[in-house]
């Protein structure tokens, strides 16, 4: 009893008190501190995927804006390129169309296509009575041939399948050929039986355009060589 100091045993107890305080405070910065970077490591991942998933939608739609421009880009050059490829098979037909009518303005050379056509016509529709409709100005003209070309398709029916076969030809003297597309038709003639309703175009023109599309190939490759 004698060594029992009660000052001692209170500041024993007062320092296992503050002992056991500052241990607790330690356990508690130490939760806290961990607790702190928890959030902050949640909110900068939170904030990472947000700006990533920004950038990764910005790069698409520049990625998109960039194939839609590329797209653009190359679908105007193909419309422009169309456009000169048309331009020029434009002035390519009217060139031609000049040097036609050139061609034309000798009669003996008219006469003799103009004897073609028919017969071309005539083979092609192979009927016994055939009308001519043609330029008011070619009447003439193509009565001087009406006799010669039934007698030569005759002559080739005849050679070619050994039978006789005849047509008839007449001028369609109730209407005349006049334009055609806005300008006036260059020659030629059309050819038709069973009242209009078989009908052969053998103009100038339709002969003109006949000709350039199955020569397209040629002169696109002639004129837009790759």
């Amino acid at each position: 009893m004698a060594d029992f100091n009660p000052q001692e045993r209170v500041k024993k107890m007062v320092n296992a008190i503050k002992a056991e305080a500052n241990e607790k405070a330690e356990q508690i910065k130490d939760m806290a501190a961990q607790q702190f970077r928890i959030e902050k490591n949640k909110l900068l991942n939170q904030q990472k995927e947000r700006i990533t998933e920004e950038y990764k939608k910005k790069i698409e739609s520049y990625t998109i804006e960039k194939r839609i421009q590329r797209s653009s880009k190359i679908n105007q050059s193909r419309l422009s390129k169309m456009q000169a490829r048309f331009e020029l098979i434009q002035r390519l037909k009217e060139e031609v169309r000049q040097k036609m009518t050139k061609l034309i303005q000798d009669q003996s050379v008219y006469k003799e296509l103009l004897k073609n056509l028919i017969i071309q016509g005539m083979i092609k529709l192979l009927e016994p009575r055939i009308e001519l409709t043609c330029l008011e100005q070619d009447v003439q003209l193509i009565r001087t041939i009406l006799v010669e070309c039934q007698e030569e398709f005759t002559v080739i029916i005849k050679r070619e399948t050994t039978k006789d076969f005849k047509t008839t030809l007449s001028i369609n003297q109730s209407q005349y050929l006049t334009e055609k597309g806005g300008k006036p038709i260059l020659g030629g003639v059309v050819l038709s039986c069973a009242n209009s309703r078989i009908v052969c175009s053998n103009t100038l023109d339709d002969r003109l355009e006949l000709s350039l599309q199955e020569f397209l190939p040629d002169i696109r490759n002639g004129l837009f060589r790759k």
